[in-house]
């Protein structure tokens, strides 16, 4: 009987198998093929379709493997059949959960790009050495910061070569603890709202820009007829330019901007110099499963656009991308996105001259360090009132993929580049800005930006509630409102002046900035000895949107003596070129007040001194610190004061007025920055 049940068990084990390898039989097929469409799919960069296909893999092989079980119980199961076979199709599992999640990312489904990441992190990290570090990447996008720093910093500790990988998961860290700084700040005055109406419907929606004062143009990829036909049914969402007019009820219905379609040629990304009449646009197509573009221009003759012309080498170089046009307003620059040779990282930012006839572009400049990083710099926009470039960028610290960033300059010079911050920026992809501001930049702007959809950028619109800075100027003595007085706001960091208003009955000023920044505050007045305010931001009890200054105090000539006698005065904004005693321009102003005051007295005599900061040789720094105070006492002369009445003296780094060095032994370099000083000291009147 013992022998018959071991037959009969056998056998019918026998039996399910024949019927359980049956069934796999014919289900293997269909898994191949749904693998091999899958990964065929993923090679071409259609990442939506490879998703479909992988995860009806998958779930075709749990209901293969165990009868329409849930995700968890089927890899178990799978392991336990310890076939050859078998054991393969284990790594074709894994191969096809990295690649579903993957799929998902690249095209930004992040939600489910992190659960099948989250799963990818048990496999064979040799054979999948990334998947811990999209993980975090999904995570952050998914808004979970402190779940995404402990991914990164797993990753950092596992990944132990230094890499473009490692080195971006430590940007990654840097991102997350700077997205939970913005989202901790109270940001109310800076309002953005997605655009409704006939703008954001299907496809993508970027890249705005405006014809004129009413016509807004801009890129979408929405489902088009014309085009299915054009691309035999193949793509329907063919990326092209429209427009759309501004009315008091919102934006009309967009059209297609009136150009030629160069078959699978897709256009888009278009500026128009200030009168509206020449276009630059993008266009592009895949080479090599690779996205290739160039930069055309186009005529405006009535209400039709002549057939884009490629722009020369001066701007498009074959086998590299140029793309992303902006014209600035004078018509002076093209700037433009490129991966050409001669960049910093992969694309970067360069403009060209144009010519104001023929519309051509001069040889190309990159925009240098100061701008561009390793990574990528894309979609610039220029505002010529406020001198500010905006750019996006995917190679600084930020909130997400690309954030917006801000440089105020002259492409000759530009400022250090800013994080324009949240909600302007998100934790997903924030580019091509546009604003129609005639003074500020953020009165009434456009950006695109996909952090509301699951795929694909839309356009928003943003406005900021500006800062309004008051006070008054008020006679020192009496207290009186100093009417007819003239204010100047300067900005100390490029020694500008942004805003001049003459003083009423009131003795009151206002006036409005788009975001607080270090400015001085200068009163002048005839028979008045000019006073100046240093000013910031708004102290903790002040509203956020508002900044009250102390009154702004002048003496009258006659009966002030701005200078105690024997007393050392620092004055400020006394600049020199580094490391030299030769004064810079900006200096001027201050020197030529104090010459005033002397001559309102004439028997005044005084000390110009220098200090120099603890760094270098004793004997250098009295060197130099003498030189730069005798550069006073010469300029004071060539502007008609007596050399009789001047002395000048170095001190070197004899007494500092602050630590050049904190208690920790580190260096101190706010108090370095005060040590440096030029003073004053009246010997008698």
């Amino acid at each position: 009987m013992k022998y018959l049940y071991i037959l009969l068990f056998r056998g019918s084990c026998y039996i399910v198998a024949l019927l359980l390898c049956s069934h796999m039989a014919s289900a293997q097929y269909n898994l191949y093929d749904l693998k091999r469409t899958a990964d065929m799919y993923f090679e071409k960069g259609d990442y939506y379709s490879a998703a479909q296909y992988y995860d009806r893999f998958l779930t075709t092989k749990r209901s293969v493997a165990k009868g329409n079980v849930n995700a968890d119980d089927y890899l178990p199961y799978m392991v336990t059949i310890a076939t050859r076979h078998m054991k393969k199709q284990v790594s074709n599992y894994e191969q096809v959960v990295y690649r579903l999640a993957e799929s998902y990312r690249m095209y930004f489904d992040f939600n489910n790009a992190e659960k099948w990441y989250a799963m990818s992190t048990n496999f064979d990290s040799i054979a999948y050495p990334l998947a811990r570090y999209w993980y975090g990447v999904t995570l952050r996008a998914n808004t979970k910061y402190t779940d995404a720093e402990n991914q990164f910093s797993r990753f950092l500790l596992e990944h132990t070569s230094e890499d473009e990988y490692s080195k971006s998961a430590r940007k990654e860290l840097a991102n997350c603890r700077f997205i939970q700084g913005q989202l901790a700040e109270d940001k109310r005055s800076v309002l953005v709202s997605r655009l409704d109406g006939f703008i954001n419907q299907g496809g993508a929606t970027y890249a705005p820009a405006w014809l004129d004062n009413k016509t807004m143009v801009f890129t979408s990829s929405r489902g088009d007829s014309a085009a299915i036909i054009r691309t035999k049914g193949t793509n329907p969402y063919f990326n092209n330019v429209y427009q759309t007019t501004l009315q008091d009820s919102g934006y009309s219905k967009p059209i297609k901007v009136n150009v030629e379609v160069n078959g699978e040629m897709q256009q888009g990304a278009a500026a128009f110099t200030s009168d509206g009449r020449r276009m630059y646009l993008t266009r592009w197509q895949l080479v090599e499963g690779k996205n290739r573009g160039s930069l055309f221009m186009s005529e405006k003759s009535g209400s039709n656009w002549s057939a884009p012309v490629k722009l020369g080498l001066n701007v498009n170089t074959d086998g590299y991308s140029s793309i992303q046009p902006y014209v600035t307003t004078d018509g002076k620059y093209l700037i433009f996105s490129s991966d050409r040779p001669g960049g910093v990282g992969k694309y970067d930012l360069w403009y060209s001259l144009l010519d104001p006839a023929s519309g051509q572009p001069g040889s190309a400049a990159n925009m240098g360090t100061m701008i561009n990083t390793e990574g990528d710099e894309q979609a610039p926009f220029y505002h010529n009132v406020s001198t500010t470039l905006v750019f996006a960028s995917n190679g600084r610290v930020g909130m997400g993929g690309f954030d917006l960033y801000s440089s105020k300059g002259n492409f000759a010079v530009w400022d250090s580049v800013k994080n324009m911050g949240h909600p302007l920026n998100s934790t997903k992809d924030d580019i091509y800005f546009s604003s129609r501001g005639k003074k500020f930049l953020l009165a009434d702007a456009n950006f695109s930006s996909d952090r509301s959809s699951v795929c694909c950028l839309e356009m928003f619109g943003v406005k900021r509630k500006n800062m309004v800075i008051t006070g008054k100027v008020v006679d020192c003595a009496t207290r009186e409102p100093m009417a007819g007085a003239t204010i100047s706001v300067v900005d100390t960091l490029r020694n500008k002046v942004i805003y001049t208003q003459d003083i009423d009955a009131t003795g009151a000023y206002s006036f409005e900035m788009e975001e607080y920044q270090p400015l001085k505050l200068v009163g002048e007045k005839k028979y008045y000895l000019p006073r100046s305010l240093h000013f910031f931001k708004p102290g903790s009890e002040g509203a956020p949107d508002t900044l009250v200054n102390p009154d702004l105090c002048m003496n009258h000539e006659d009966t002030a003596k701005p200078f105690p006698v024997g007393q050392a005065v620092v004055l400020k904004d006394i600049y020199y070129d580094f490391d030299k005693a030769t004064l810079r321009p900006e200096s001027y102003p201050v020197l030529d007040t104090l010459a005033s005051v002397m001559r309102r007295f004439p028997n005044m005599e005084l000390e110009m001194s220098s200090h120099t900061d603890g760094k270098g040789a004793v004997k250098y720094n009295l060197k130099l610190s003498d030189a730069r105070a005798k550069s006073c006492v010469e300029y004071l002369q060539r502007v008609g004061i007596e050399m009789s009445r001047l002395r000048y003296k170095g001190y070197g780094k004899c007494c500092p007025i602050a630590p050049n060095t904190l208690p920790n032994g580190k260096d101190n370099p706010d108090g370095r920055a005060l040590n440096r000083r030029t003073e004053v000291k009246v010997i008698h009147y």
